[in-house]
């Protein structure tokens, strides 16, 4: 009885699994100028903020 009842949740399982899989990303999320680049396959849009640094101190280090 109990092999059935796991039998029927596996079968129900591979199929929410296999449905959601097919589940995907707006163009909206997917076409954004800020997207991170994760395995390097396109090119840099440049998310480098191009400006000048100063150094900042604490008060013990003057």
């Amino acid at each position: 009885m109990n092999s059935i009842i796991f039998i029927i949740l596996a079968l129900f399982s591979l199929y929410v699994f296999f449905k959601l899989g097919k589940v995907r990303a707006s163009g909206k999320q997917l076409n954004r100028d800020n997207r991170i680049n994760r395995f390097g396959q396109k090119e840099q849009r440049g998310n480098i903020i191009e400006g000048e640094s100063e150094e900042i101190k604490d008060d013990d280090e003057k």
